[in-house]
């Protein structure tokens, strides 16, 4: 970007600063500098760190490939991001109210949690003590019914955290019951391909069916959400963070080519789902790298329009970094994890409430969250700007070492097994998650409130936050109107779709439209996995409950 002349003489003028601060800094000259991922950090860029030499194959501008500075042209001037609080407590009522009461405030998009937990039915008695604990508990079409009630499905985007089919089917059936067709429908299921589940043979839980029914039937809808965010709350690096994503991204592709869907058929539906943590600087140029390594990525795959480049991803901030200790805190924390969101380009977000290290927020702190994206919004100003950090010397620097040390991980689990990929990423995870504690338990590295500033409070005395309250009556009224939906259901319908659901099963064909009419029968969520483990001959699942997102 500049000449050589130039340059050369910046380097001079640089070395005679660097010279003069060392002698001001003493002793704290020679400490290292890094980032939360341990990337090495200069106290301060110039020119001389900005490694491009081709700013508009590199860089160049939003909307335009390789899209380091955004998807779209206009970036937040004519598509601001959506803001997407998430959802998911009690019975269908509770979180319908919930969601309710956020449209109300201003939240522009839906995302519930919790929907269709491990195959279990709400009378089942492991789920004594959890049901709507971490999530909303979905057992038929009735509870989806009443979740979406009042809901306008064709101007709120939907995301569906988690891949259950069923879930899926009863959001397409309340659809149908209105008369919305497919094809309006805007939103994201939580799904992707994995090996050992479905690859690119089917195994039954419909991973690649919803992919093939999508890419016909519904072309708004994006038919992967591939997250990654819930890895790095397990502790893996923003390195990590981005080649877990892509490879992932890239396993996809290759795994629907083998079924015939090609690169631009696949790739454009594609989104992520990535976390925000606190090192601002290193998260703003993570989501600005990911963006032109996936550009590349799917070249290399055979994508011919640029359009199939297009990264676009939902932000959820950390959960990792939230603390239990001086909660108010973590207001903080939570605004600097969105503002790295909102510069980084981000097409969604949702903020984690100040209380979630402790219970389900509440409405005031899920409030509170919400009003945490609208100041960023409508008062900070950075969204008159389309990426306001571009051109930043420190800011491309990094985007440049993102890219450089994520690159050999792909590359290494690309030599690898598929499952033993998958496997690899969950070790690299957990093995960064027990770092990170040691150097927090060291004080290593400084977390306000828990290892560094104990003494005082957050302005709140002892146990005077209010937190909410599991209610044991929620699993009582669950029960009551899944045996009245069993009890008033067509009987030869129900047995019916039960029938010609284990048909699909055993043939092998696409499950979205069995599905929808086993549903639509009003089967529970129970009823279809007892269904499907005896067409595939599977014993049933008896492992530990897991309840949250």
């Amino acid at each position: 970007m500049f000449d050589a002349k130039t340059l050369s003489a910046i380097a001079r003028a640089r070395a005679e600063y660097e010279a003069t601060v060392a002698q001001l800094l003493g002793e704290a000259a020679s400490a290292p500098l890094a980032t939360q991922s341990g990337l090495p950090l200069k106290p301060l860029y110039t020119p001389l760190d900005v490694p491009t030499h081709d700013y508009l194959a590199e860089i160049g501008f939003p909307g335009s490939s390789p899209f380091t500075r955004g998807v779209h042209p206009t970036g937040y001037l004519t598509k601001e991001w959506t803001r997407r609080q998430v959802v998911g407590l009690g019975t269908a009522e509770e979180t319908n109210a919930r969601l309710r009461y956020l449209f109300a405030q201003g939240q522009t998009g839906l995302s519930v949690c919790g929907m269709g937990y491990q195959s279990y039915d709400s009378d089942d008695e492991r789920t004594v003590g959890h049901l709507g604990r971490g999530g909303v508990w979905i057992d038929t079409l009735a509870d989806m019914e009443t979740l979406l009630d009042g809901i306008d499905m064709e101007r709120i985007t939907l995301n569906q955290i988690g891949s259950s089919l069923p879930v899926f089917a009863m959001i397409l059936s309340v659809a149908a019951q209105r008369g919305i067709p497919f094809r309006n429908l805007r939103g994201t299921i939580q799904n992707w391909v994995i090996p050992g589940g479905e690859g690119p043979e089917r195994r039954g839980n419909g991973s690649i069916d919803i992919v093939e029914f999508c890419s016909r039937e519904m072309p708004l809808w994006n038919h992967t959400s591939i997250s990654v965010r819930n890895i790095r709350d397990q502790g893996c690096t923003a390195p990590q963070e981005i080649a877990f994503g892509l490879y992932q991204g890239a396993y996809v592709i290759r795994s629907l080519q083998a079924r015939g869907l090609g690169p631009d058929q696949v790739a454009p539906r594609i989104s992520f789902f990535l976390s925000a943590e606190s090192d601002f600087l290193e998260e703003v140029a993570k989501f600005r790298a990911m963006r032109r390594m996936w550009a590349q990525l799917t070249r290399r795959l055979g994508a011919a329009d640029p359009q199939s480049g297009r990264l676009r991803f939902h932000v959820q901030t950390s959960a990792l970094a939230l603390t239990a200790q001086q909660p108010l805190v973590n207001l903080v924390r939570s605004t600097v994890h969105a503002l790295a969101a909102a510069l980084g380009g981000a097409q969604s977000m949702s903020v984690n409430s100040f209380d979630e290290a402790l219970a389900i927020p509440t409405e005031l702190s899920a409030t509170l969250s919400l009003r945490t994206q609208q100041v960023i919004a409508y008062e900070s100003g950075v969204s008159k700007v389309l990426d306001p950090l571009g051109g930043s010397y420190c800011v491309e620097a990094l985007t440049a070492e993102l890219e450089r040390a994520a690159w050999p991980i792909i590359e290494e689990l690309e030599r690898l097994e598929d499952w033993e990929a998958f496997q690899k990423i969950e070790q690299w995870a957990d093995d960064e998650g027990y770092r990170r504690q040691q150097a927090n338990d060291r004080g290593e590295r400084i977390v306000v409130g828990v290892n560094a500033f104990q003494e005082g409070s957050d302005g709140l005395p002892p146990n005077a936050l209010p937190l909410f309250e599991y209610d044991p009556a929620w699993r009582d009224k669950q029960i009551r109107r899944l045996s009245r939906v069993r009890a008033e259901r067509d009987a030869r319908q129900a047995e019916e779709a039960k029938r010609q659901l284990a048909e699909a099963y055993r043939k092998k064909v696409n499950l979205v439209p069995p599905m929808m009419a086993a549903v639509q029968a009003y089967l529970s969520i129970g009823e279809i996995a007892r269904v499907r483990q005896e067409a595939l001959g599977e014993p049933a699942f008896a492992g530990p409950l897991y309840f949250g997102r």
